[in-house]
């Protein structure tokens, strides 16, 4: 199913900017049907279209590559990154991190996430990621580290599943971010510059 996504995204790669508004699909559109794409598609497409970069990973090794190659890419010594599995990943491939916020030097930030929405292809953040900091507290410039598992139709499900997965436990701080040209949306909040790293189960 993924593999058929990484051609959609091929092919929406090549539209001008001014076709992403049109490439958006909406989940609740009354001509949506579900077969008319999965929600896996939907996702990739809105995500891909709202200006997020889509990078999927068959395994850990692959993810573990696209990272080194996206660190590279964004000319960053040292990523920003508040978790102690993912700081365990980046000490596996030799990439230096800190814990600090607020500081100009660092510009790109490495965190887990909640949910992945369908709907308009944003991603879910809670306290739980950010150790309770604002968003805002962070970089605009994003990688995140995902499983097909938290993919969701639309915010209420995410929420659902938040109540329903962390009931003992639940996060304050929840919002979500969202690619940096999310035409489909004006006046959108939280728009950053995302790479999704979609590590499979």
């Amino acid at each position: 199913m993924w593999k058929a996504i990484k051609n959609l995204l091929k092919k929406a790669n090549q539209q001008s900017e001014n076709k992403s508004e049109e490439n958006h699909i909406d989940l609740f559109h009354p001509n949506y049907t579900e077969s008319n794409a999965s929600m896996d598609e939907i996702f990739a497409t809105n995500f891909n279209a709202g200006g997020g970069h889509f990078l999927f990973c068959d395994n850990n090794d692959e993810a573990f590559q696209n990272l080194k190659e996206i660190v590279k890419y964004e000319n960053v010594t040292e990523l920003i990154c508040l978790d102690k599995q993912l700081q365990q990943i980046l000490t596996t491939i030799d990439v230096p991190f800190v814990e600090k916020l607020n500081d100009s030097r660092y510009t790109l930030s490495f965190l887990n996430c909640e949910f992945l929405i369908a709907f308009d292809g944003s991603i879910m953040l809670s306290a739980h990621q950010t150790c309770g900091r604002n968003i805002d507290d962070f970089p605009t410039n994003f990688i995140i580290y995902a499983r097909p598992s938290q993919l969701v139709e639309n915010v209420g499900a995410a929420l659902q599943k938040l109540r329903t997965l962390k009931k003992d436990n639940l996060p304050s701080k929840i919002t979500s971010i969202r690619g940096k040209n999310m035409h489909k949306f004006p006046n959108v909040q939280n728009a950053k510059n995302i790479y999704l790293l979609l590590v499979e189960e």
